[in-house]
């Protein structure tokens, strides 16, 4: 079942190539609900690798990775359905979470209008046994508090939160709880789990890229799509003349593809310069060495158009004279022939 997952922050993901393994879920949840948009979703991950999924709208869960469908295993049925029992009971508890966010920001329901409740949350496991994680939550596309998991507090990004994470951590026991989770369950599931997509996470997909451009009245921008690549973790960069990088002003977001691959979108404004060159540099594990795919401007596009429609008069101007000069011919024919024999009734000639 597809869906579109509404997605207004993005923080980095870090894959077994950084030296640990990461256990992530990406929890969304959008106060009006739309059939286009799940009120309440949460998206799975394991070094990167997207698992599992789970929305409101089938309150069901879903494993995306054949290799961790074992239903011939008790043991492995009882705990994903154990999961899905989680995933139900953590939905209420982040619709609660959100109305007291909404009446902290004196945001409100109706009015076409809806919010987005935002929350990333990991364990991760280093090479040497120690654990770490993360808990960040966002409320329409903005960051406002995260988790410090050594004071056991939620601590506030924003002045606006501040009132809100105070009663957090003097009233609940969210902090607590995330402790507890993220050094216990969180762990033995990403152990459990890195059983069966060992195989997967090897598996590696060299990408495709596109490079385009487009003009707007602050100037040129390059594009460089690259997509279609796993693992996750990839570099784009633009480089000019061969040799200098040029520094993106916008934020890229390595995106999932509903294959299991990814995809990203590199942008930068330049000065186009005459003898300038551009060109989008890739580096991904699938790859023996950098990627390297040269941007030719449109004038370049226009000078093969001019040369393509050149040769194309070319040879319209041979073939017309070709047949000029066989119709001369023709002419010349006929007027022997009907001057020896008159009686002879020729077709017409154009």
């Amino acid at each position: 079942m597809s869906y579109i997952v509404v997605l207004l922050f993005s923080l980095g993901v870090c894959v077994v190539h950084c030296g640990r393994h990461t256990l992530q879920y990406d929890i969304s949840l959008v106060s009006s609900y739309s059939h286009s948009v799940p009120h309440y979703t949460i998206t799975a991950y394991i070094d990167g690798l997207q698992y599992g999924r789970y929305d409101s709208a089938t309150r069901r869960g879903q494993v995306l990775i054949p290799s961790m469908v074992i239903p011939s295993r008790s043991t492995h049925l009882k705990h994903m359905l154990l999961q899905i029992e989680f995933a139900q009971k953590q939905e209420v508890a982040e619709k609660q979470k959100m109305e007291s966010l909404m009446g902290f920001l004196n945001k409100t329901h109706g009015n076409g209008e809806f919010h987005v409740f935002q929350r990333k949350f990991a364990c991760e496991l280093h090479k040497d046994g120690t654990i770490s994680g993360y808990d960040e939550i966002a409320f329409d596309g903005k960051e406002l508090m995260t988790f410090d998991r050594e004071r056991v507090v939620h601590v506030p990004v924003t002045q606006e939160a501040l009132a809100m994470t105070q009663l957090w951590n003097r009233n609940y026991d969210y902090a607590k709880i995330n402790k507890l989770y993220m050094e216990n369950d969180c762990i033995e599931n990403m152990k459990m789990y890195l059983l069966y997509v060992s195989t997967d996470l090897e598996r590696k997909v060299p990408p495709k890229v596109k490079v385009s451009s487009s003009e707007s009245e602050s100037g040129t921008k390059l594009h460089c799509r690259v997509y279609g690549f796993y693992p996750r973790d990839v570099e784009v960069k633009w480089i000019k003349n061969g040799r200098d990088e040029i520094h993106s002003e916008e934020a890229a977001q390595i995106l999932p593809n509903p294959d299991g691959t990814y995809q990203i979108r590199v942008s930068v404004g330049v000065t186009p310069e005459e003898g300038a060159t551009y060109s989008c540099h890739i580096d991904h594990s699938s790859l023996e060495k950098t990627l390297v795919v040269p941007f030719e401007p449109s004038h370049r596009s226009a000078s093969r158009i001019l040369i393509l429609v050149m040769a194309v008069l070319f040879f319209a101007f041979v073939a017309l004279g070709i047949f000029v000069t066989g119709n001369r011919k023709r002419r010349e024919t006929f007027n022997v022939l009907f001057c020896t024999y008159p009686w002879v009734v020729w077709p017409p000639i154009p």
